[in-house]
């Protein structure tokens, strides 16, 4: 039949693999068997054969170069973000040892609609920069808003937060890791006024102070 030899061709092609190998390989047996695809396995087989044709083939041989000339930069950022969540965890954690990570399946993470908010955020322009006196809106929920990167003892965080939250702090830097898909993700390090040790606040939580709140 036409569409066997569709797919053996098809499973020949490296580009080829994961789910959708294993699945066009168990409707080569239906199909040997005689059995009959429902409507369901024919949209799905339709769907697989496009997505791993010749050119696909091609693209796949070339992975390494495009993605190191037109992805490497965006992947770092996204395996930030997506190495906090479960489903692309392994895959982050390939892309952040510096692996050439599965085309595929990488361009599923690379299009998907928290991926393309978080580059949106990475990219979008600064709303404070470093040296200005910062002060927390009043959204900001002191431990779940707050990172300060070092185990401390709960009374010494405590202490940070608070004077943080009634003194203020100047920015340090701009962080380049988003870690929320959400507007205003942008992380920005900073030190609480009287403080040695710095903190890690998301710009939709962080307002411009006033000076007279250092005193």
């Amino acid at each position: 039949m036409r569409i066997q030899k569709k797919i053996e061709e098809t499973l020949c092609r490296s580009v080829c693999g994961g789910w959708d190998r294993n699945f066009l390989e168990s409707i080569l047996n239906r199909l040997s068997r005689g059995d009959v695809l429902s409507a369901k396995q024919k949209q799905t087989l339709g769907l697989v054969l496009a997505r791993n044709t010749i050119e696909d083939q091609g693209k796949h041989e070339n992975w390494s170069v495009t993605y190191e000339q037109e992805y490497k930069a965006d992947a770092r950022i996204l395996a930030a973000y997506h190495a906090r969540q479960p489903y692309y965890k392994p895959m982050s954690a390939d892309i952040l040892a510096g692996l050439v990570p599965e085309r595929a399946k990488f361009l599923r993470m690379h299009d998907n609609k928290y991926s393309k908010k978080v580059l949106s955020q990475h990219k979008a322009i600064n709303k404070y920069c470093a040296g200005e006196y910062i002060m927390p809106r009043a959204s900001f929920n002191s431990y779940k808003h707050c990172d300060t990167g070092v185990d401390m003892i709960w009374a010494n965080q405590q202490n940070l937060i608070e004077n943080f939250k009634k003194r203020g702090g100047f920015i340090l830097e701009v962080c380049e890791e988003i870690y929320s898909a959400a507007k205003g993700a942008k992380r920005y390090k900073l030190l609480p006024i009287g403080s040695t040790i710095p903190i890690i606040i998301e710009e939709r939580y962080l307002k411009m102070g006033r000076r007279n709140n250092q005193h």
